[in-house]
């Protein structure tokens, strides 16, 4: 037993190959659950070291920081805009509001709430988004 066995050419390309699919496995789905990078996201985390603030906020913590800068918008006065956690840093905004401003409004303050990363504005206007689409009548062939 003092002969050391030797790993064959073909043997060390197959766990090489295992090795390196499996890196590539486990970078894929921790790229899917970490989120993607982005200017926008790198600038986020930059001014959140330098203010302090947490890296990332719970989910109900995104909630709590994107309601608290609605309700500071004196421009969002009076609208029921809802905020649901999308995932840690990302929340979205559902409701109803007059103009295509503040809807832009809503989605800049939720944006620039401490904690946030990313916004889905899902905010519909009235006068543009609950307008019914009317079929244009099209020829049917109705042959007796």
């Amino acid at each position: 037993m003092g002969r050391h066995e030797r790993l064959s050419g073909t043997e060390i390309f197959a766990w090489a190959t295992l090795g390196v699919g499996a890196g590539l496995a486990a970078g894929f789905a921790l790229g899917d659950w970490t989120g993607g990078v982005s200017s926008t996201r790198v600038r986020g985390a930059a001014r959140r070291l330098r203010e302090g603030a947490p890296l990332r906020l719970t989910p109900a913590a995104s909630v709590e920081a994107v309601e608290a800068a609605l309700h500071a918008e004196p421009k969002l006065a009076g609208l029921r805009i809802e905020v649901s956690s999308f995932s840690r840093g990302v929340v979205e905004l559902r409701g109803w509001v007059p103009t295509r401003l503040a809807r832009a409004v809503a989605g800049r303050a939720a944006l620039a709430a401490p904690g946030i990363d990313s916004v889905i504005n899902s905010i519909l206007v009235h006068g543009e988004d609950d307008q019914v689409m009317r079929k244009a009548p099209r020829a049917t062939d109705q042959s007796a």
